[in-house]
């Protein structure tokens, strides 16, 4: 067999191709969730896509005798490297066939654009973005994805370790049957009750629901704490308001100001609680497109959906360890119950959090995914 051709994307032809080809990949895998194209074709268009107003991308196609075996993003992360201080650049949208010369002659690609713009280490699978799809599957290829988690076929693992990739840190998915709390959560681990009460006790803490009509103050604020919450990991790099904007407000329609919340102390936000119905239960079944019938499917699709995904949880550092989080967490689970979801899940939590790993043990979540981050020097 020939070897596949390396072309960089230069055309809305070749965009589309790019973008298109994942059918390929995933066209007999039921858990597969594919993208809406027209969202796709906006991110990756350097006219329209936020990220290339703080980076260098390069977006490759591998051919083989003019059919599309193969893609690939690397990018130069500006703003990261500012933050950092290294000369560390990134990878994506890394989907190929089970041919592993292609995948050899896309990353080869992709290292040798990044050490002509200095680069140093390559560190990926991302959408750009680290909190957009990171990582490939280690485990967990038997279900679909939730929102904003990657799904990949077994074989990239091994292609990335072949090519002499290392692992860069391991991210999870966890999630709970809600029916096995008991229909008024008396199967809730007891602790959990107990410490809420306590916390409930506390002088000048309030609970309180998002205000939507004050839209983007609840989203500034989400973005600060986000980014508090989380400046602790290590290589955390904060999310710009823009990009914090561009994941919220997709979910301005769906958010439920009852499992949207703010825990405030003297009415200062000290910590938050997001949960979202899995708006990929939905796209599952609309296969890339909203039109011709789409909207219609989508409302339909949209009261089905039985997966209350958490995508948003922390409290600040001076005021954990008060049982706020538990707190939060109770609240929203007792909206999940009388709204009849079934499954809660959670998602992405790093390895280098331990104590929100160790929380959702205590809860009596089930690991259920697993991905990989990998890094390698240039």
């Amino acid at each position: 067999m020939s070897e596949p051709e390396v072309q960089l994307v230069r055309s809305h032809r070749d965009l589309r191709a790019f973008v298109r080809f994942p059918w390929k990949v995933y066209a007999d895998d039921p858990n597969w969730v594919p993208p809406l194209v027209s969202d796709r074709l906006r991110y990756l268009d350097p006219r329209t896509g936020p990220f290339y107003r703080e980076a260098e991308v390069a977006l490759f196609l591998a051919r083989r005798r003019h059919e599309v075996v193969g893609t690939i993003a690397a990018f130069v992360p500006h703003r990261r490297i500012a933050l950092t201080g290294r000369a560390e650049g990134g990878f994506g949208f890394f989907e190929v066939l089970e041919d592993y010369p292609t995948a050899r002659v896309l990353l080869d690609a992709a290292c040798r654009w990044l050490r002509e713009r200095g680069m140093e280490r390559l560190r990926g699978p991302t959408n750009f973005g680290d909190h957009d799809c990171p990582g490939v599957l280690v485990a967990g290829t038997d279900s679909p994805p939730a929102m904003l988690e990657a799904h990949t076929p077994p074989y990239y693992r091994e292609f990335l370790e072949r090519y002499g990739m290392e692992k860069d840190h391991d991210l999870y998915a966890w999630r709970a049957p809600l029916w096995t709390l008991g229909p008024h959560l008396e199967k809730l681990p007891p602790e959990i009750e107990r410490v809420a009460a306590a916390a409930r006790s506390q002088e000048g803490l309030r609970i309180r629901k998002a205000r939507l009509e004050a839209w983007d103050q609840e989203v500034a604020t989400a973005h600060y704490l986000f980014n508090e919450t989380l400046k602790h990991l290590p290589d955390f790099v904060p999310i710009s308001a823009e990009e914090f904007r561009r994941f919220a407000e997709p979910l301005r329609e769906i958010i439920d100001p009852d499992l949207a919340l703010f825990a405030e102390v003297e009415g200062r936000p000290v910590g938050f609680c997001v949960a979202i119905p899995d708006i990929n239960r939905v796209l599952l079944h609309l296969k890339g497109h909203l039109f011709p019938l789409g909207w219609l499917k989508v409302k339909r699709l949209m009261r089905q959906i039985d997966v209350l995904t958490f995508k948003l949880m922390g409290v600040l550092e001076t005021f954990r360890r008060r049982g706020i989080d538990a707190l939060l967490y109770l609240e929203a689970v007792k909206a999940a119950c009388i709204r009849g979801y079934r499954w809660l899940e959670g998602s992405v939590t790093s390895e280098w959090n331990p104590v929100v790993n160790r929380v959702a043990e205590r809860l009596g979540a089930e690991r259920y995914k697993h991905f990989r981050l990998y890094q390698m020097s240039l």
